[in-house]
């Protein structure tokens, strides 16, 4: 089953839209970094850059994340500083260094609560369960995934809802016995996923109930989920994953 994880980590990443549209050069988010003052903006923007860096050149996207952090620390930026943290989490996670990831975003946990943002909470908690699932700690994936769905539903997010849901129906995925509760799950997510008409989500919830419906053998109703997926995956990288 395609996991969540690796992309939600990026889809969590908080959008600085009213600073920067994501349509940014690098080169034009560089000569903003090399002419503004030690200010909020400067920060935001070495933000903005080092997720350009998340797939490419994680150790780039970590080094530019650490300015981040340095400057908002500075000047007591906290709503920079939480998003540095997690920004660096994310390079290390990209490298499969778990221990410096929990060691991040953990400390961006904090930071969040700390200033009373629940989508930073919400995103960083699905996050950290995401490692425990990569690791193979389902009891403790489950748990923060829950948490994190607890805060989405509080905010009332239907994005961050659904994708607590997908992950939670994931982690039952792993064992046959707790198969129909994954596809609850996942049929709850789905809904949710196109009434906001996210089709990254689209596709990835309706392959979660497609793989369980062959799982127990119902293929037409699989096709019929798999077929789903492709067309909401038409034109992304994830078309091979539903052919």
């Amino acid at each position: 089953m395609k996991k969540l994880v690796p992309t939600s980590a990026i889809f969590f990443l908080l959008i600085l839209t009213s600073v920067f549209s994501q349509g940014n050069s690098i080169d034009s988010l560089k000569e903003v970094v090399r002419t503004s003052k030690n200010d909020s903006l400067k920060v935001n923007t070495l933000n903005l850059l080092s997720k350009k860096y998340f797939s490419s050149d994680p150790e780039e996207a970590i080094r530019i994340s650490m300015q981040a952090r340095e400057l908002a620390e500075k000047i007591k930026y906290m709503p920079g500083l939480a998003l540095s943290l997690k920004n660096i989490g994310i390079g290390y996670y990209m490298q499969s260094s778990y221990l410096e990831t929990f060691e991040y975003w953990n400390q961006s946990l904090a930071m969040y609560d700390s200033i009373g943002d629940k989508v930073g909470v919400s995103n960083i908690q699905n996050n950290i369960g995401s490692i425990y699932f990569d690791q193979g700690d389902d009891t403790k994936a489950l748990e923060y995934y829950l948490k994190s769905l607890k805060a989405a539903e509080e905010l009332s997010d239907t994005f961050r809802i659904a994708t607590a849901l997908g992950n939670i129906g994931n982690v039952y995925q792993n064992k046959e016995a707790t198969l129909s509760k994954a596809l609850l799950y996942y049929k709850h997510a789905l809904p949710l996923s196109e009434a906001i008409q996210d089709s990254s989500l689209i596709g990835t919830m309706a392959v979660g109930i497609g793989e369980i419906y062959f799982r127990k053998n119902l293929y037409d109703s699989a096709l019929t989920f798999f077929q789903k997926s492709l067309n909401a995956y038409t034109g992304t990288e994830a078309v091979p994953y539903s052919l």
